[in-house]
């Protein structure tokens, strides 16, 4: 059993060297790699970085010559997930275990398992972060280590959110809460007063209200319900849930084809509590054998290929996989009228109108549904063209 660090020495350096670099985890939906070196001193515990939530399938594996033990710490709870010798994780051999529903691997902290090799340890966690994590070092002996990363976007990026933020209106003032883009699903927006005071939500498209006390297309004092270019708009009402004045809210039933603004009126001053979700229902399993259906505003995309009973799963219209899977996913959608072909940027469609001359791409169709795209320049004497995977370039004449 090795020794606690405590009683290693009665010398122990409090402080270590700052790191020169740490983790670059990039925008919500990217995926990506990396490396960077740390300094650690002996017998010091270093923070090498935080890992975020909504990460997909995390690998760090770490590699010095000297014994540098890894650990990750749950940054709410402070609870050591991988850690010897309290860690869920503690043991000198490769284990897995599960912590708030999600699965955490460490190879041990004797590393690779072969001679010196106790600075060789690597951590997976296998799915989707669903809380921020705190990644340390101990220094068993001092040494620098090089941490290599390795992530993925989580597919329902875009999709699926939430939020809150507090507001403070005076007296019968009306104020702007936000603005909710085209594209999101299935929203809703509660607003809940400080100490009871009559606060209203209101929902407007551009100068037309929506739900607005008098002239909103939903004004009453219970709840109710309109369809609205193609949405299903609901409102509690003005006398609030429950009856309970400030407290009310506002549900958007399918995908949003038209951007729309949340305003809040203050009969009374007072700070309104606003809490917003997008996205129910999207990245849940759509066909199979129990042929399940997606919720309103969503479609079922990424459906399995030559399996029977296929499965796929449930997603906005501008939802793709893939670059190659793009021309499936994007078929629906507008475009502007010039020769092109769907892209796929971080799970968002994106149409590539084809130039000449310049850069272009060629295709090569493997299976329905995919395209491998290859890219290449178009020669003098010829013209771009959509093929339907990309652009191809033929001759003027």
């Amino acid at each position: 059993m090795r020794p606690h660090p405590s009683l290693l020495a009665l010398a122990v350096l409090l402080a270590s060297p700052a790191a020169h670099a740490t983790f670059d985890w990039g925008g919500d939906c990217s995926a990506g790699i990396g490396n960077f070196q740390q300094p650690i001193a002996w017998q010091a515990t270093v923070e090498v970085g935080a890992i975020p939530e909504n990460k997909r399938d995390v690998a760090i594996s770490l590699d010095s010559p000297t014994d540098v033990d890894i650990q990750l710490i749950d940054a709410a709870t402070g609870t050591e997930i991988i850690a010897w010798p309290n860690g869920l994780l503690n043991g000198p051999s490769e284990d897995c275990t599960t912590f708030e529903g999600v699965t955490y691997c460490w190879s041990g902290y004797n590393g690779d398992q072969t001679p010196g090799g106790f600075g060789q340890e690597w951590i997976e966690v296998r799915g989707d972060t669903n809380r921020e994590l705190v990644l340390e070092a101990f220094g068993y002996q001092a040494g620098a280590a090089t941490l290599d990363y390795e992530y993925f976007g989580v597919p329902t990026c875009n999709e699926i959110g939430e939020g809150s933020f507090d507001q403070y209106l005076s007296w019968y003032s009306v104020e702007d809460v936000g603005v909710i883009p085209v594209g999101k699903a299935n929203v809703n927006v509660a607003l809940q007063a400080a100490g009871g005071a009559d606060i209203d939500i209101q929902l407007f498209h551009g100068s037309t209200p929506i739900v607005q006390w008098p002239n909103g297309l939903l004004s009453g004092p219970t709840a109710g319900q309109v369809e609205y270019q193609g949405m299903t708009i609901e409102y509690s009402g003005y006398n609030g849930i429950g009856g309970n004045w400030g407290h009310e809210d506002i549900t958007i039933t399918g995908e949003l084809t038209t951007a729309l603004t949340v305003k809040a009126f203050a009969y009374q001053a007072g700070t309104a509590d606003v809490d917003y979700t997008w996205g129910a229902g999207a990245g849940a399993t759509c066909l199979g054998i129990a042929n399940l259906q997606c919720d309103a505003g969503l479609q079922c995309k990424a459906v399995q290929v030559g399996v029977a009973d296929a499965a796929g799963s449930c997603h906005t219209s501008t939802w793709c996989e893939s670059e190659g899977s793009a021309p499936v996913d994007c078929a629906a959608l507008l475009h502007i009228a010039v020769p092109g072909f769907w892209g796929c940027s971080e799970f968002i469609c994106d149409y590539n109108a084809c130039q000449n001359p310049g850069p272009d791409y060629d295709f090569v169709s493997t299976d329905p549904g995919q395209c491998q795209v290859i890219r290449y320049t178009c020669r003098p004497g010829q013209v771009a063209f959509s093929n339907g995977c990309g652009c191809g370039c033929k001759d003027l004449f």
